[in-house]
Formats: C-alpha cells, sequence, structure tokens
C-alpha cells in the first residue's frame, strides 16, 4: 500500500518514482535541517535509501488519515479491486494471475497493514506536528550499519532535538502524558509494517511481480 498513488499505479510504476521521491525528500531534509549539508555522500544516500522503504509505510497512513470518509465508505468490492489493479500488469507474459489468485495471496498482507498499522495510526488522531515528528524520527534513525559514526551521532542529536520539540508541542497543546508514549509507539507499529513489507517483496518474487530495478537494489541493501 503507498498513499494516494494507490488506484492510479501499479506496483511496478510505483517503484519506478523512487529516485523521484529520494530527490524530493532530500530538499525537505536540507530545507528543515541544514545541518544535514556536512553530511558525506555515502551517509546522506544511505539515510535516503534506508527512508524509502518507511516511506511505502508512511504514506498510505497520511492517505488513509486525509481521506478518512473515502476509505471508511469503501465497501468490499472496492477494496478488492485496488489491490488487484495494484499487481495488474506486472506479470511476464504467460505467467499472469488471475483476479482470484491476486487476492488469495495478496489481500491477507493488506488486510494486516490496514488493521494492524493503518487504523491505530488513524484512530489516534494525531496533528499535523505529530505527524511530521514521527516521519523525521524514521528519517533519522540512527541504527543502521551502513551509516558512518558521525553520521549516527548526528542522528542521534536531531531526534532529541525531534522529540524535545514534539513534547513541548504537546504540552502546549495541554495533551496527556501518555500522548507522547503512544505517539512514539508508532515507530513500533511502523517497524512491523516495515518487516510485514519485507514479506510482501518476497511473495513478489516468488511469483514474479515485476519491480523497478532502482527499488530492487534498496532491498537487495535492507537484507545485508
Amino acid at each position: 500500500m503507498n498513499g494516494g498513488k494507490i488506484g492510479y499505479m501499479n506496483i511496478f510504476q510505483l517503484s519506478s518514482t523512487v529516485r523521484q521521491d529520494i530527490e524530493l525528500t532530500w530538499k525537505m531534509v536540507y530545507n528543515l535541517f541544514p545541518a544535514t549539508v556536512n553530511l558525506e555522500d555515502s551517509d546522506k544516500s544511505a539515510l535516503l535509501r534506508n527512508f524509502q522503504l518507511k516511506l511505502w509505510q508512511i504514506e498510505p497512513i497520511l492517505e488513509n488519515i486525509e481521506n478518512a470518509e473515502k476509505y471508511a465508505m469503501m465497501d468490499a468490492e472496492e477494496f478488492e479491486n485496488l489491490i488487484v489493479h495494484f499487481y495488474e500488469g506486472t506479470f511476464p507474459k504467460g505467467q499472469e494471475l488471475s483476479k482470484t489468485e491476486i487476492l488469495k495471496i495478496f489481500q491477507p498482507i493488506w488486510i494486516y497493514y490496514y488493521t494492524k498499522m493503518v487504523l491505530p495510526v488513524v484512530y489516534m488522531d494525531l496533528e499535523r506536528a505529530e505527524l511530521m515528528g514521527i516521519i523525521w524520527l524514521l528519517f533519522f534513525e540512527n541504527g543502521y550499519t551502513n551509516i558512518s559514526p558521525d553520521c549516527m551521532e548526528m542522528c542521534r542529536n536531531i531526534k532529541k532535538v525531534i522529540l524535545r520539540e514534539l513534547k513541548n508541542f504537546q504540552n502546549e497543546k495541554d495533551f496527556d502524558d501518555m500522548r507522547f508514549i503512544e505517539t512514539i509507539e508508532t515507530l513500533q507499529l511502523i517497524e512491523r509494517g516495515e518487516k510485514k513489507f519485507m514479506e510482501e517483496m518476497m511473495i513478489c518474487e516468488m511469483h514474479n511481480v515485476r519491480i523497478h530495478d532502482d527499488f530492487k537494489a534498496i532491498l537487495k541493501e535492507s537484507k545485508l
């Protein structure tokens, strides 16, 4: 699942936008966090690639928040058509899956995403500033093995600032203290969603679903 692009692109078309997504992400990062200009090119590239899999988890959440009524009103047939369209046209000639086969294989994964990751975050009714805090905490994850010690330290320091700003925002709104903890727990939800996504990509590979080479390179790197 991937945000507002669902329904308009299949998985191959969507995976083909990875370079554009990386460029747009870096522009936002540089504008909001000028200190990142000092990063080595290898660290910058690694952070951007690492974030792409998380972006695929974040976008459907944002799409559902922005269009909650649309998805609440979606019936079973519309949901099934959404799933089928996402994979149709991505199989090699002669190896196409039928609508029934696509749903049997992929619908359980979509239901997992929607019920275990998307809806719990939607129901939290987070404000935009809180959602942006989550996004940047995910971007500046310092636990990766493909970034330098200096980059890890920079990420750690930026995350401290983000957490402090998030807490200050919630205090100003007079939110309950538990809201901060629950907001941070969304990172774990998204991490579990990312693991499920990797399983989906393995299933796609098993059934010869076409994925763009740029995105496959990111998937391969994430396994190392």
